[in-house]
Formats: structure tokens, C-alpha cells, sequence
């Protein structure tokens, strides 16, 4: 079903965009609307199809390349102001991670302004990777922090979003093993801008983790050495 519906949201968007380019004045304000409305409906459709993935899939977790997840995912924001301070990371996800960078970006571009700068960035922290997605929007209040990462909940941004995109990088971040939350871009300035960070487990820590668990390796077979019987 969800397949089918955007099926049709796609056609009535290729509708809406020729009206867009046909009509003039208040006409084309309702037409801007429409496909206005189309999008969010084709978002919901996404972030539910997100959701029902969540849950039936198992967390099997791999390493995964950050570095080259980032990079793809700016790929399809084009126009926009991005840029990118990731190191070659590989971290512990799946085919999901993808769909954090879609969200938080996607946010930023959303309530930002045209000219919205932003920066993805990743450092290493102990066992971890702190990655921060910020930018120079109207930022996000004290108040309402805390809650913006439960369902349904849309910020001071009444009537764009369904609500769901910022439950999904919650549910994802600790799916991963990791958590979620956001700052002001620039500290005790809530109006100059946020940054969303999240934590992502090193797969190679991981790795040296699980070997220590397991203890050292038994020794090898041992092949006795023959006595040398002087000429």
C-alpha cells in the first residue's frame, strides 16, 4: 500500500509542477500548496516505511563507513550550503544510518533559511564517535529540547513535518548503542542556531572488546625440536 500511494504522489507532483510553471498570481499559490502538501505526504510515507523496518528487522549490526555515508548523503541536497569535517571512521550500524543524516539535514534545511549554512562533523571520543549535524538557523528553545524527539512532536514549526523524522534518529542512535540530543550551536544563544549530536559505537573498538572477552589464544600445536648430534 505504501508503495502504491507513492506511486500516485509522484504523478500528482509531476501535475503540480506543471501548474507551478503555467500559472500566475493566486493561482499559483494554490499550486505551490499543493505540491507543498504532496511532499509531506510522500515524507510521511517514508518515515513510516522507516518505522516498520525498525521493527522487523533484527539490529545486525556491521561496520559501516561513515565518512562515505556522509559524503552520499549531502549528494542529494543539492544546492545547498554543506560541508563536511568527517574522518574515515567505520562505526557500528546498518543500512538505516543513512536515514539519520537524511532527517537531521533535511531539518536544517527545512527551517533554516535559503542561504543556511551547514556542517557535519565527527570526532573520535574514547570508545565512540561524537558526530554533530549544526547549522546558522533560527535555532531551537530551551523548552522544547527536551521533547522534540518524541512522536508526533513538531517543535514551535506547527503544520511542517509530521513529527516523526526526529523519533526516527532517536530510535535509530540507540538501536545503534548510541544517544541523541541537541545544543545550542553557539553556547547560551538558542536564537543563532542548534546542533543535533549523536554517539556511534567504533567497530573497532568494538572488535578489540569482544577479542579481550575472549581471552587469549590457546598456543599452538608445538613441534619438538630434533637434537643435533655434532659431526
Amino acid at each position: 500500500m505504501t508503495h502504491d500511494i507513492r506511486n500516485a504522489n509522484n504523478v500528482s507532483g509531476i501535475y503540480a509542477d506543471l501548474m507551478l510553471d503555467l500559472l500566475e498570481g493566486t493561482e499559483k499559490t494554490y499550486a505551490r500548496k499543493l505540491h507543498d502538501s504532496i511532499a509531506r505526504s510522500t515524507e510521511i510515507l517514508m518515515n513510516v516505511a522507516t518505522i516498520r523496518r525498525i521493527h522487523t528487522r533484527s539490529a545486525g549490526l556491521s561496520p559501516v563507513d561513515l565518512n562515505a555515508i556522509v559524503r552520499e548523503e549531502i549528494r542529494s541536497f543539492r544546492g545547498a550550503s554543506i560541508r563536511q569535517e568527517v574522518p574515515p571512521f567505520e562505526v557500528l550500524a546498518d543500512n538505516l544510518l543513512p536515514t539519520i543524516f537524511t532527517n537531521l539535514i533535511g531539518n536544517s534545511v527545512k527551517f533554516g533559511s535559503p542561504d543556511v549554512e551547514i556542517v557535519v562533523r565527527a570526532e573520535e571520543r574514547d570508545d565512540e564517535v561524537l558526530v554533530s549535524v549544526e547549522d546558522n538557523g533560527p535555532g531551537v528553545p530551551d523548552d522544547v529540547k527536551e521533547k522534540l524527539f518524541n512522536r508526533f512532536e513538531r517543535g514551535k514549526a506547527r503544520g511542517r513535518g509530521d513529527g516523526l523524522g526526529l523519533f526516527i534518529c532517536r530510535t535509530l542512535t540507540e538501536r545503534y548503542g548510541g544517544r541523541i540530543w541537541i545544543e545550542d550551536r553557539l553556547r547560551g544563544c538558542p536564537g543563532e542556531g542548534a546542533a543535533f549530536r549523536f554517539t556511534l559505537k567504533l567497530a573497532e573498538r568494538d572488535r578489540d572488546l569482544q577479542n579481550d572477552r575472549r581471552g587469549p589464544r590457546p598456543p599452538g600445536p608445538v613441534q619438538a625440536a630434533s637434537d643435533s648430534i655434532p659431526g
